[in-house]
């Protein structure tokens, strides 16, 4: 007796699943990925010196930027999951590394370099996650190509982690680090456009500026953290992902 052909996985789910039964799984997979996230930024407390504090307020900087540059709300959605797990290859690096409180040797450096490959490579073993990994994975690219790790220069960038740039130094200037003298937001801001062009793109500080003040609106990256990543990672967002067809990685970023 001929066995039946053997269905590939879109035909299995296309034959068994109802309307129903595809929102059920979708939102099943929106809470699991939810919760993984969450787990990731519980695992990054406990490894760095830093606290997901930092993650949600470049996250939402770099939205706002984003809104200010009038970016679909895909790609709103790319940038803000991005930019929320930017430091996730962190948890591969050695600890010692990361919690040293002088400054690290080159050897050391050359460890510390490698996170965002390694921010990438986890990401590529998550399905619904990969949407994210290029701004992982170019999170500490420069506009003038002295970045790492691929050395990648202007646009070579995608747009998200050009973004990213600029909402991360804006909040390590302005928040204390280990290794950083405080600047107030005008300061910082004034930084930033200095190295339009060497540092960051400038169609993206051209943007920033517009935001005006910083004095008037930083406080609102601030507090309320136990309700920033539903916002980050919101449910219409998650969905939007796959309104179109995307390649078996995961959906593509920006």
């Amino acid at each position: 007796m001929q066995s039946p052909p053997k269905l590939s996985f879109e035909e299995l789910t296309l034959r068994n699943f109802s309307p129903h039964t595809f929102a059920s799984v979708t939102h099943h997979l929106y809470q699991t990925t939810l919760s993984l996230i969450d787990e990731f930024m519980t695992m990054l407390d406990h490894w760095t010196f830093e606290r997901r504090s930092h993650s949600y307020r470049v996250a939402h900087l770099a939205l706002a930027i984003g809104k200010e540059m009038e970016l679909s709300h895909r790609e709103l959605f790319v940038l803000g999951v991005g930019s929320l797990l930017h430091d996730i290859g962190k948890m591969r690096i050695p600890r010692e590394i990361l919690v040293k409180p002088g400054k690290l040797t080159e050897e050391e450096w050359s460890v510390m370099r490698k996170h965002p490959d390694l921010g990438a490579d986890i990401l590529k073993r998550f399905p619904s996650l990969a949407f994210a990994r290029d701004i992982v994975h170019q999170h500490q690219e420069r506009w003038d190509g002295n970045g790492y790790p691929q050395k990648l220069k202007g646009e070579e960038i995608v747009l998200g982690a050009r973004i990213f740039a600029v909402a991360d130094s804006f909040d390590a200037m302005t928040n204390q680090r280990s290794y950083n003298q405080v600047v107030n937001g005008p300061e910082a801001v004034r930084e930033i456009v200095r190295q339009s062009g060497i540092l960051y793109d400038p169609q993206v500080i051209r943007h920033f500026r517009k935001m005006g003040d910083p004095m008037v609106w930083e406080h609102r990256f601030r507090g309320g953290e136990e309700n920033f990543l539903p916002t980050i990672f919101p449910l219409e967002g998650f969905v939007g992902l796959f309104s179109e067809p995307v390649p078996e990685e995961g959906p593509p970023a920006f």
